[in-house]
């Protein structure tokens, strides 16, 4: 089950690397309020971030078509680049969880038990996240009609107390745009449910990669089960 869920996550982070090949409209900020099986969860969307609405959204419903091992429950682009050609650039999160969930379990258990898993070489070298880069391309050249290669690895980054971390770079390559991108994970657990926050950013961004760890953390720490049940 760690396993699948490792590959569930690096696949998502690979596949949601597309999302500056699509035309992007935006709107003001709303609240984030997601589902966790039966379970309301709200959250708190950094300031300068939007829901996607109009073509935004139907970009991002097709692209979360493309990633069937996981839920996708939010994408947040930046307010400022709404009504823009060109799509939602390099800055964006990303609210995922697997479709195949283990049975309910304390945040603190699922981070013992990934920090454990994630020392195995295979992950440390990133060996264990390539053979996912092939599938996540096909997902997305499938979602969007059009080939898309890409390439890179995602890498274990530490943990604390709220979230294992997952980081690295991608290359995506099209006929329409090719670029890096930074990528940050946040596996954690909210009312019992595995979830991941992934962050996209411009990789020549100094300390790009520590800084998308910390934005992941600041979505994740802030999603409480409206019934007001421990994480």
């Amino acid at each position: 089950m760690k396993r699948k869920t490792m590959r569930a996550a690096a696949a998502a982070a690979m596949l949601a690397a597309g999302p500056a090949l699509l035309p992007g409209v935006g709107h003001a900020a709303d609240p984030l309020s997601l589902r966790l099986g039966d379970v309301p969860v709200k959250g708190v969307i950094p300031d300068g971030y939007c829901l996607p609405t109009g073509a935004d959204k139907a970009a991002a419903d097709m692209l979360a078509k493309g990633d069937p091992d996981n839920q996708t429950h939010a994408m947040l682009i930046r307010c400022d680049q709404r009504n823009k050609v060109g799509g939602t650039k390099y800055d964006y999160y990303l609210v995922k969880s697997p479709h195949a969930q283990s049975p309910a379990m304390k945040r603190a258990e699922f981070i013992a038990l990934m920090t454990e898993e994630l020392k195995l070489p295979a992950y440390q070298s990133g060996h264990a996240t390539r053979p996912e880069i092939g599938k996540a391309g096909d997902n997305l050249s499938t979602a969007l009609g059009t080939k898309v290669d890409l390439s890179g690895e995602i890498r274990p980054r530490g943990a604390d107390t709220v979230c294992i971390y997952m980081g690295g770079e991608l290359e995506v390559r099209s006929e329409f745009a090719s670029y890096p991108i930074a990528v940050g994970g946040c596996g954690t657990v909210v009312a019992g449910h595995i979830l991941f926050v992934y962050a996209y950013d411009d990789p020549v961004k100094p300390n790009s990669g520590a800084a998308l760890l910390q934005r992941t953390r600041w979505i994740a720490e802030r999603l409480k089960a409206t019934d007001g049940r421990a994480n």
